[in-house]
């Protein structure tokens, strides 16, 4: 999904998206990881971002709103969202 998503920017220069959904447990900050480190990889010395300040966003993101539930030590309780932006 995520090599789909960066190919279709690179190909058409238009925004994409890639929603990750899921109930509590279901692995959707640890999907937003592995895209997040797709990406980076991606386009790891094309100066088109800094990778450093990308693989810092996902901790940032943790600290907030999680929550313990009967399920899951660390529940997002809300979805998150990530812009990306590119120069070039």
């Amino acid at each position: 999904i995520s090599r789909d998503a960066l190919q279709r920017l690179q190909d058409t220069g238009r925004d994409q998206a890639v929603l990750i959904s899921g109930e509590s447990g279901a692995g959707k900050t640890e999907s937003a990881k592995l895209v997040l480190s797709f990406v980076t990889e991606a386009v790891k010395g094309s100066g088109c971002w800094d990778e450093t300040q990308v693989r810092q966003t996902n901790p940032v993101l943790e600290s907030f709103g999680n929550a313990m539930t009967a399920r899951n030590n660390n529940s997002s309780r809300f979805g998150k969202w990530l812009d990306l932006r590119f120069s070039s």
